[in-house]
């Protein structure tokens, strides 16, 4: 669903396109990502910082979350690390798992180039009554 109005709604993340996230694929309910890692991208045990992880889970769960062309806002999230990366591209798949009209649940798995799980992230949104269309 790589329509004008989602292609806005990721345009107009300037903290992604910061860390240099790339959205590659969108349909309703789900979302992909990856992220090449920088030096800029490490904390000072050399290992990609935490936050850049969080922050490409959660990039990549706003764009799935809102791609019913629904405002949703995060209200719950929670990640879970499972090993540490030096170097490489990290990449993020959100699912949605559930949907009503006002609460959605997703997981993103993210994982490095070869595969290999580095996190999981949870996350629960609220639904808003206005389209994502107002936003822009």
């Amino acid at each position: 669903m790589r329509n004008r109005v989602i292609e806005k709604f990721i345009d107009a993340d300037a903290f992604a396109r910061y860390l240099g996230i790339e959205i590659l694929e969108v349909s309703k309910g789900s979302a992909k990502a990856r992220l090449e890692l920088k030096r800029h991208h490490l904390n000072s045990a050399g290992t990609v910082h935490g936050g850049v992880v969080f922050s490409l889970a959660d990039a990549v769960f706003a764009v799935a979350s809102n791609s019913h062309g629904t405002v949703a806002m995060a209200i719950n999230v929670s990640i879970a690390y499972f090993r540490a990366v030096r170097e490489g591209i990290l990449y993020a798949e959100a699912k949605e798992v559930s949907i009503n009209p006002r609460l959605a649940t997703y997981t993103v798995d993210i994982t490095d180039q070869d595969g290999q799980k580095v996190a999981l992230f949870q996350g629960t949104v609220y639904r808003k009554r206005e389209s994502i269309e107002t936003l822009f």
